[in-house]
């Protein structure tokens, strides 16, 4: 089946005009994400009076499930002005002279309420505006910038006179053709202000002038395709020190297809250029991004995932993206619920999170890529299935540490999220953490340690390993910036070690990482070797054969080289290689008409040695079989892999991927087995990757980074035991007495050996001198 390139006026047909330098698109109707999902699932808005912690009963508006966090006030939709139906986003503002103020989307405008005094916020204005359930707003300066779905273009609302109770409606501002918008971004750093979703520009990502903020107008942007939001933010290190970068969850068809991330330098918003992109497993709809607070990591929220069925639980990606040239995805994290994940945001090492009916979750993100969740406050009782009611977003930017969560049924919420402690210790990763530990040691690993309002007490820095034979801790050595390196001591190879770090402050605060290393910690293989059968990137040939079965595919075999997946605007062929190499085997290789069509095409490796113990076999795989063809069938085919025994005389199945479920989307997926387990091991072995498609839909596939290795363990003899410090090695006499004496006088930490850890005391003098009188025999 040959695919069409599609316009780039995907978010509907209509009349093109130039209008500052944009395309503008008459589109019938609304075209943005998923609004008849969220009309479908409207009630009615819950009805009552301002609730207000401890001044009355909160009856009138239900009761909510919380942890770790404490309701100080609500504002149900009938407080303001205006029939207000439904609520949406919401935003914050802080005063110049350091007074708090909410904003509020409503059914028809903006409400602004001062929150200083949490228990008693005051509604201050109601500024009216379109009707829709789609209402955003950002402040740049003394200006809040309001858009909506249901037109009216920018609503400019000048905010310099709010500490008086008066917040005034300049203009609703449209220009260059624009009048809906779905959302609007700033990059309060810079001073800059974006459309996002809106009927200009594609729907893409579109620059405001704001030379006169009381009459903002379009201005640039990139807008090669539909852009549902992003973030944009003055990038601060490395070769884009100082360039505007943003951050886009993005796709063609107003989103829907290629839906993943785009990274695009908009420092020249005539010139944008995109410098990175990323398409994740198991994709519905690429909903909202938010960077780490120190910027190596980005989260995204996928809004339909749930809803489709392409994962069971609430499932947010997370991206490394400390190379925006190559965004890497590095796995995703749940609540365990069923809900949505819709709006996150991120403060210190902390992520809030708005999930519809799951209410707001706020996670512990110290290790960015092992979010723990320690919050929660559930605006919609007794419920968390994935439709669209309950918590749409929140603002956790106040300094006074007040967080507003915004509810589509039951208006606005006012929070203080007692888990987060304003005095801490935060422990974070700096660098990799070994996913192997040698048993002899040596290996070093580095973790951040910073108080927060507090001061460190340096001695109780320590990495905890667990082993077989108990508990070892070694303490950390800084090496600036509160950067301490550890080195791992002799462990056991009877089984996979665990460890964790931890540190007080001097006000006996702790902090450990994982934030849950009582139940979850840290843990890695212990291997003394590996042993690497095939190693293949596919940079080379390395022997690899292509063939059909009963019927050879017409289009789409399998070839190896540079991925040019992109050039279609469905795109569910690889961009890029999933190791880094450059090079993968995929099928039909050729951007724009690439997927298997006719039969199929198989891929089988040369033969290898599965014998060696523990031999495990490990590979990268692409699938996506989501688009529909002519025939109009999609989630129809499957991905098959199987393995031989006997140089492929007969093979069995090793996998089948789909044709539903998470991993029928496209995006490169891991995936390792144990040969024993799968298989007689043999020095016989193939593998082969079958991708077919009889029925007219579009398949792709890929691999990359296929490998057999085994890993050995041995327990380490110590030769020269701990006592033996100073030459002649392998004898203990009075000079290794005297330099463990030295170590000891200098407090260096290897003279640290007994509890209490940190204190050099008598203790460690006998636990030497009893390694000592051992001699050299043990291990």
């Amino acid at each position: 089946m040959v695919r069409m390139q599609r316009s780039m006026g995907v978010r509907g047909l209509g009349l093109l005009v130039a209008a500052a330098g944009l395309a503008v698109v008459a589109s019938p109707g609304s075209a943005h994400d998923e609004d008849w999902r969220k009309l479908a699932d409207r009630l009615d808005a819950v009805q009552g009076p301002i609730f207000r912690q401890g001044v009355n009963d909160r009856a009138a508006t239900g009761n909510f499930d919380a942890v770790g966090i404490t309701c100080l006030s609500q504002i149900p939709l009938n407080n303001f002005g205006g029939n207000q139906t439904a609520g949406n986003d919401c935003w914050g503002y802080t005063s110049p002279s350091g007074r708090e103020y909410a904003i509020m989307g409503l059914q028809s405008g903006f409400g602004y309420v001062e929150i200083t005094d949490p228990t008693n916020p005051q509604i201050i204005a109601t500024i009216p505006g379109p009707s829709s359930i789609w209402h955003d707003v950002k402040v740049i300066g003394q200006y809040a910038y309001g858009v909506s779905e249901g037109g009216a273009g920018i609503q400019v609302m000048d905010l310099s006179q709010i500490d008086s109770g008066v917040v005034t409606l300049v203009r609703n501002q449209q220009s260059g053709g624009h009048s809906r918008t779905h959302n609007i971004v700033s990059n309060e750093e810079a001073g800059s202000l974006w459309l996002v979703g809106a009927n200009v520009g594609n729907g893409g990502l579109v620059g405001l002038n704001l030379s006169n903020p009381e009459a903002p107008t379009l201005q640039g942007g990139w807008t090669d395709m539909y852009v549902h939001d992003a973030q944009v933010v003055t990038w601060n290190e490395g070769p884009f020190a100082g360039r505007e970068i943003a951050f886009c969850a993005s796709g063609f068809d107003s989103g829907f297809t290629a839906t993943g991330l785009r990274i695009v330098d908009v420092t020249n918003r005539n010139n944008p250029v995109v410098i990175g992109e990323l398409f994740y497993p198991s994709a519905g709809y690429s909903h909202q991004v938010w960077l780490s607070d120190d910027r190596t990591t980005l989260y995204l929220n996928d809004e339909l995932d749930e809803q489709n069925g392409q994962v069971n639980v609430t499932t947010t990606r997370i991206i490394d993206v400390t190379d925006l040239t190559n965004p890497t995805f590095r796995g995703t994290h749940t609540t365990g619920l069923q809900a949505a994940d819709h709006n996150l945001y991120t403060v210190d090492e902390f992520v809030f999170q708005a999930n519809y009916r799951s209410g707001l979750r706020v996670f512990n993100a110290a290790d960015p890529l092992n979010p723990v969740e320690v919050a929660f406050f559930d605006s919609f009782p007794n419920s968390n299935s994935s439709q669209f009611n309950g918590a749409w977003s929140s603002y956790p930017f106040f300094g006074s540490g007040t967080v507003i969560m915004s509810d589509i049924e039951r208006g606005l919420f006012v929070l203080r999220v007692d888990a987060i402690e304003d005095e801490r210790v935060r422990i974070r990763p700096a660098g990799d953490r070994p996913e192997t530990i040698d048993p002899a040691g040596g290996q070093t690993v580095r973790a951040l340690v910073e108080g927060v309002n507090v001061s460190i007490d340096a001695g109780t820095v320590r990495l905890v390993v667990d082993d077989a034979d108990g508990t070892q801790s070694v303490i950390g050595t800084p090496i600036g910036g509160g950067v301490y390196e550890f080195t791992f001591p002799v462990v056991s190879c009877a089984t996979p070690v665990s460890y964790s770090f931890t540190a007080d402050a001097t006000t006996g605060q702790t902090g450990v990482l994982p934030v849950n290393a009582s139940v979850a910690p840290y843990t890695a293989d212990v291997v003394s070797g590996v042993a690497v059968e095939i190693a293949d990137d596919f940079e080379t040939d390395q022997g690899w054969s292509v063939s059909g079965s009963i019927s050879d595919a017409s289009a789409g075999r399998w070839e190896r080289g540079t991925p040019v997946g992109g050039g279609d605007a469905r795109v569910s062929d690889p961009a890029f290689d999933a190791d880094g190499s450059g090079a993968a085997f995929v099928t039909g290789n050729v951007a724009g008409n690439s997927d298997v069509d006719g039969g199929d095409t198989i891929l089988t490796s040369p033969t290898f040695d599965g014998t060696e113990p523990g031999a495990v076999l490990r590979y990268s795989r692409w699938f996506d079989n989501n688009e529909a063809g002519a025939a109009g069938n999609a989630f129809v085919e499957t991905f098959v892999v199987q393995i031989s025994s006997n140089n492929g005389s007969s093979w069995s199945n090793l996998e089948t991927v789909g044709p539903t479920g998470p991993e029928v989307s496209g995006g490169w997926i891991d995936r390792a087995f144990e040969i024993a387990s799968v298989a007689t091991p043999s020095t016989q072995m193939r593998v082969r990757f079958i991708a077919s498609d009889d029925v007219g839909t579009v398949v792709e596939a890929g691999v990359d980074a296929f490998s057999v290795s085994s890993a050995s363990c041995e327990d380490v003899v110590v030769a020269d035991c701990p006592a033996d410090l100073a030459a002649p090695f392998g004898e203990l006499d009075f000079f290794d007495v005297l330099a463990y004496l030295g170590q000891f006088d200098a407090n260096d930490p290897a003279a640290d050996l007994a509890a209490p850890f940190g204190a050099f005391d008598f203790f460690d003098v006998l636990e030497y001198l009893g390694s000592f009188d051992a001699g050299c025999d043990e291990g």
